[in-house]
């Protein structure tokens, strides 16, 4: 699936890392009650933006169509972009209202949209060539 030289592989795993950290930093603050750990989640979550766009646009330049089928590609594709947007909007609650309702269904649904995002990325590098 991926070119000769790809950037891809070293930047995908920001985005995991960093969400994770940042849910989990929330989940601290709110408990503790600690403004500070809401800014450290905040950080956390705004560097998983930047890292989950430049991991899009690496995959998209990094993708070989004669490797994997276009319907393969196209859905880890389609879930990573889905939860490059979901993030973004996740963000944007961290700094708003990073307790509400909304917010934290905006969280669960980014997690599970990261969730399909990792097990098709996980098929198309270890599953048979097809």
């Amino acid at each position: 699936m991926l070119s000769t030289v790809s950037f891809h592989p070293f930047l995908s795993h920001f985005p995991v890392a960093l969400f994770t950290a940042g849910v989990a930093l929330l989940y601290a603050a709110r408990r503790k009650d600690r403004p500070g750990l809401l800014g450290a989640a905040r950080f956390n979550l705004s560097l998983g933006l930047l890292a989950a766009v430049l991991a899009d646009f690496t995959g998209m330049v990094s993708t070989d169509l004669n490797l994997k089928t276009t319907v393969e590609v196209e859905g880890h594709q389609g879930y990573s972009f889905l939860f490059t947007l979901l993030l973004g909007f996740a963000v944007g609650y961290s700094y708003t209202r990073a307790f509400s309702r909304t917010a934290l269904v905006t969280y669960s649904l980014a997690g599970i949209a990261l969730t399909a995002c990792i097990y098709s990325g996980y098929l198309l590098v270890f599953s048979a060539p097809s």
